[in-house]
């Protein structure tokens, strides 16, 4: 008789720094000419604010490429990380990259919080939770052995039917729950872990006058205290974004197509991007898109009327401000997450679309939940879109053509392309009529989270 187990244990993941792709050199300086505006917060009751976005790369067609679980932004060494494993072993096209949550009291609250993410997994997050799931296993399903693996990102965990496969070897039902989160008086100060601003954009979300944040673990190490200025989490899925986005022509012409849905709120505001290596322009739309409506748009040349990419930072920064000040975001919560972003979304050559989601959306892809309930909730994601062009695809594909001859230029091609070199590669090969070994085994040298990087991102 064959004994099938599904042996669980709950472990906290051990700390360790990010991956390194896409992460050469420190963040830029911000943009020092954003005009003060928005609005603060008047000490007026229990208030939670939270920003994060939606990275996706989509080929001519719309579709959704998988590979996003590369990283592009260094973490500080004391965040905790599952994203360890040589390769990610479930599929996903969505990765969703720091939510910060900030909390505002006049004085200082003991709140419950936890997040949930039912089409996909938390993958990072900071301070260390309570517990989450999905759970690690026993590096051996039968518990014989010692040590832990995670069958998430473990592609070769060797699940012992097909049950437990599905059941557990998923990116889906994600969970984090902090427990007690400490909400301290806004006259704190506590002393922060280190993570310097010229080695990592995540000093540039404690830049807000949000209170101070506490949680308190309890291991077999003993108890730890890690103080914060806001929760932070990432994570990677397949949830369904509420607009498709396909190129309309040769050129960096997109079509933008927000069907009629349970989520009747509008797009707030839209921005088209082309960035080159030194100058880049962008279109505003402001009104956004309405529930059933589509936007037609075509990324602006990079001709004489671009601007120097400084300059081209600095004024999509500020355009980017004012339209998260609109969402209810404090004004230093929308400098700051302008400023976390601003080398990925400004600096970072191709064509890509920016667009504000309805907080519905974002209520229902990552419930949150705290207790006891806030007087006033704001959650403002926003999506980026890499657009993959049809010159773009076409050349991807002449590449992806020598790859089989073992020409190292045409590997470079890909593997300079830093977290996006995966999903790259996976349009190149899907649209392809040729077949090789070589795109095979360059699809799995780049699965590694040490792909090297030449952009700069």
């Amino acid at each position: 008789m064959v004994t099938v187990r599904c042996l669980m244990l709950g472990v906290v993941v051990a700390a360790c720094g990010g991956s390194t792709i896409g992460t050469e050199g420190p963040p830029p300086p911000p943009s020092s000419s954003i005009p003060p505006g928005g609005t603060s917060y008047d000490g007026g009751g229990f208030v939670v604010h939270e920003w994060g976005t939606n990275t996706i790369v989509v080929g001519t067609d719309g579709s959704l490429q998988l590979g996003l679980h590369h990283e592009e932004e260094d973490l500080p060494s004391f965040v905790a990380d599952r994203m360890k494993a040589t390769k990610l072993g479930a599929p996903v096209e969505v990765k969703m990259e720091t939510p910060v949550t900030y909390f505002y009291s006049p004085s200082p609250i003991a709140a419950q919080v936890s997040v949930q993410f039912p089409q996909g997994i938390f993958t990072q997050w900071y301070p260390h939770a309570a517990s989450f799931y999905p759970l690690l296993l026993p590096a051996t399903p039968n518990g014989s052995g010692s040590g832990v693996a995670d069958p998430i990102l473990d592609p070769s965990y060797p699940f012992q039917s097909s049950m437990c496969t599905n059941d557990y070897g998923q990116a889906k039902n994600g969970l984090l729950d902090w427990g007690t989160v400490l909400v301290g008086a806004r006259s704190d100060a506590p002393t922060l872990p280190e993570a310097s601003l010229d080695k990592y954009s995540w000093s540039f979300a404690r830049q807000v006058a949000s209170n101070p944040v506490s949680v308190t673990t309890t291991d077999s190490s003993g108890t730890t205290t890690e103080p914060e200025k806001f929760l932070f989490y990432r994570g990677v899925g397949n949830n369904a974004l509420p607009v498709t986005v396909t190129a309309s022509n040769d050129d960096g012409g997109v079509t933008m197509t927000y069907p009629q849905s349970t989520i009747m709120a509008p797009i707030p505001s839209v921005f088209v991007l082309r960035v080159g290596e030194k100058s880049g322009a962008f279109i505003a739309h402001p009104e956004g898109i309405a529930p059933g409506s589509s936007l037609d748009e075509i990324a602006p040349p990079l001709d004489a009327t671009a601007l120097p990419i400084d300059a081209f930072s600095d004024a999509l920064a500020k355009a980017v401000v004012v339209e998260l000040d609109k969402t209810g975001l404090y004004h230093d919560e929308s400098v700051a997450m302008v400023h976390t972003w601003q080398r990925q979304w400004f600096r970072t050559p191709g064509v890509r679309v920016l667009y504000l989601v309805p907080q519905a959306f974002t209520d229902a892809q990552i419930p949150i939940t705290i207790t006891p309930k806030p007087d006033a909730i704001t959650r403002v994601m926003m999506i980026r879109v890499e657009v993959l062009t049809r010159a773009l695809e076409q050349d991807d594909v002449k590449s992806l053509g020598c790859v089989a001859a073992a020409d190292d230029a045409c590997a470079a091609h890909f593997t300079t392309l830093g977290r996006f070199a995966e999903p790259r590669l996976r349009r190149a090969m899907s649209i392809s009529k040729e077949w090789s070994s070589g795109a095979d085994a360059l699809l799995r040298a780049i699965q590694g989270p040490k792909t090297a990087s030449a952009t700069g991102e």
